[in-house]
């Protein structure tokens, strides 16, 4: 079992944190052991889907399932499309955001662009706060280097992504998102990751979306990625 101490989420959300995630070889008893004796105010479990054999065992521990994250990767493979698809693909350009494209997407968080993750639904915590916690996200990941990229349609900048080297050639997209005015008539349905990738010498991209996002997943599918992982979430609150 990996527990880590979310320290940033006392800036995020204001509360002290942890995320633990389960391994392969963690037995039940000793899974209910360490759970029993966390008390911080959130905790996050993460369980490999293989280890059904544990959510009874989580429940009874007092967390609650609030999504599956899923873990798509892309191989940077040709994918065929239909003519209506590749005309919606070829139609959309790609640049790197600048500073007014990044205050345009900071006012599109605020405004719930992000409406399905673990946070915005939580009723303990307010959507103004889950907003922050990923503008906080981005200013971070930011200022280590990661590439913010916007989805370009008749001159509009309609949505984003973000993507950083995570090892040599492999890369992660962590963040992105159509913007809502955008989502209708088959836009929505356009993934340009995997060509930014491969213009920069990657092999592959993987990126996680939450089960909760329905219609992403499919968009990732459409456009080849295949699911290599997914884990099972649940959250505790302590009043402490």
């Amino acid at each position: 079992m990996l527990i880590v101490d979310a320290v940033w989420e006392k800036r995020n959300l204001g509360v002290e944190a942890c995320e633990i995630t389960i391994e392969s070889g963690d037995t039940a008893d000793y899974v209910s052991s360490v759970l029993s004796d966390i008390r911080k105010e959130y905790c996050v479990i993460k369980v490999p889907a293989e280890r059904t054999d544990l959510l009874f065992d989580i429940q009874r521990c007092g967390y609650t399932y609030v999504e599956d994250s899923v873990k798509f990767v892309s191989y940077l493979s040709e994918v065929r499309r239909s003519p209506i698809e590749q005309r919606l693909y070829d139609a959309v350009d790609i640049a790197l955001m600048d500073q007014s494209d990044m205050a345009l997407l900071k006012q599109k968080i605020a405004d719930g662009l992000f409406d399905k993750d673990r946070v915005y639904i939580d009723p303990f915590f307010d959507h103004a706060s889950a907003a922050k916690r990923y503008i906080n996200w981005i200013d971070d990941e930011f200022r280590k280097g990661a590439e913010f990229i916007k989805y370009i349609y008749k001159n509009n900048t309609i949505g984003f992504f973000a993507i950083r080297e995570s090892e040599e050639k492999k890369y992660t997209s962590f963040l992105g998102g159509i913007y809502p005015e955008y989502r209708k008539g088959g836009i929505g349905t356009v993934v340009k990751v995997p060509e930014a990738v491969k213009a920069r010498g990657g092999i592959s991209v993987s990126t996680h979306v939450s089960t909760n996002n329905p219609a992403q997943i499919r968009n990732l599918i459409r456009n080849g990625y295949v699911i290599e992982d997914i884990a099972h979430t649940f959250v505790k609150h302590n009043i402490l």
